[in-house]
């Protein structure tokens, strides 16, 4: 079958490949799905050029592994290379292995969550039958392949992390992604105001034209200001930021006495400059979010109770995702490099089955 395989960390895409590999076969609670479509996330990117496992390497529990985990136990290693690309996607559950939970998913469209060495950019996909979940019959492929990542995550975040109260405010960077503006449409359905940063006049446009309230442009030099004339000098209760750096300082010090932040991603390469005293003072609170060990650490029946709750909310169109274009599986490098190219809108799809 093809797949999608990375053969070298980098931060080009010189070594991603179509590769034919093995058709897998699943195994006792598992399901083999016949993948139709996947998304292109900025996770997958992190797997091409290695920012995942750079990061680990610096955890504690790994100062002495040569091959970083992502847990203290050691039981989540970080793949080997070559390893198949892929967080999510969606296809046809088309063979079983034993037990109840796998056999009652024969033959069902189910959102699949996967990742490096196991992931979802290839014909087929052998999963846990716990990470793969049926999907509305209205819901088209497109929406469908994008049912996980960025809506749990967003869901997760603000409900589960923050849990933000109604009438308060969050401020949020990256505010014109996927995942920003699910947060901007979870404010509008949950009840609490968003203040929405973005880096270019273009990008605040485009939210503008959306109906989206509240857009500000801002590297961080004058966030505060902007924050405190919004809010009439209050500041904000909550933050959720995907860039890093000196923008999430000047998050930090809009922060209302006792506010939260979390952090979940890294589009700045600079590092956050955190004085003790911005913390200190307003007795603020930093989180950070990862959604692999965010997970590992609920209870199944949270998780269950979580997904059901994302899939009412995805019926509604909650969560529906713009998309940019789509590729056929052999013009990866094509589809990789449309989305990581500056001024794209909507996702970027890989079009399989």
């Amino acid at each position: 079958m093809k797949s999608v395989q990375v053969c070298q960390l980098s931060n080009s895409f010189e070594h991603v490949s179509v590769q034919e590999v093995p058709e897998p076969e699943p195994g006792p609670g598992e399901v083999k799905v016949r993948m139709l479509c996947c998304p292109v996330n900025p996770s997958d990117l992190n797997y091409i050029r290695g920012d995942y496992r750079d990061a680990l390497g610096r955890m504690v529990w790994n100062l002495n592994r040569e091959v970083p985990t992502f847990d203290p136990e050691g039981l989540m290693a970080y793949p080997e290379l070559p390893y198949a690309l892929g967080g999510e996607g969606v296809g046809v559950v088309e063979k079983c292995g034993s037990g109840w939970l796998a056999k009652r998913l024969q033959g069902r469209r189910v959102a699949v969550a996967g990742g490096p060495p196991k992931g979802t950019w290839q014909e087929y996909v052998v999963v846990d039958a716990k990470k793969a979940l049926p999907v509305p019959e209205g819901l088209s492929d497109q929406q469908a392949a994008m049912f996980i990542v960025n809506p749990l995550s967003a869901y997760a975040m603000v409900t589960r992390v923050l849990k933000v109260k109604k009438g308060s405010w969050l401020l949020q960077s990256a505010a014109g992604s996927a995942l920003g503006k699910i947060v901007t449409r979870l404010g509008e359905t949950l009840g609490f105001q968003t203040i929405n940063i973005v880096r270019s006049e273009q990008g605040a446009s485009q939210l503008r034209q959306l109906g989206t309230e509240h857009v500000v442009v801002s590297d961080g030099s004058d966030l505060c200001h902007q924050v405190a004339s919004i809010t009439g000098g209050q500041g904000v209760q909550y933050a959720m930021d995907a860039v890093g750096g000196p923008l999430a300082a000047a998050m930090l010090r809009s922060l209302d006495l006792g506010g939260h932040m979390v952090l979940y991603g890294t589009l700045d390469d600079q590092p956050m400059t955190l004085p003790s005293r911005d913390l200190m003072m307003p007795v603020t609170r930093v989180s950070g979010f990862f959604a692999l060990n965010w997970l590992a650490n609920q209870h199944p029946l949270q998780i269950l109770y979580l997904l059901r709750q994302i899939s009412r909310l995805q019926v509604s169109g909650l969560f529906d995702t713009p998309i940019a274009q789509s590729f056929p599986l052999n013009e990866v490098l094509t589809a990789l490099e449309t989305a990581t190219a500056k001024g794209r809108q909507g996702k970027v799809l890989l079009n399989i089955g």
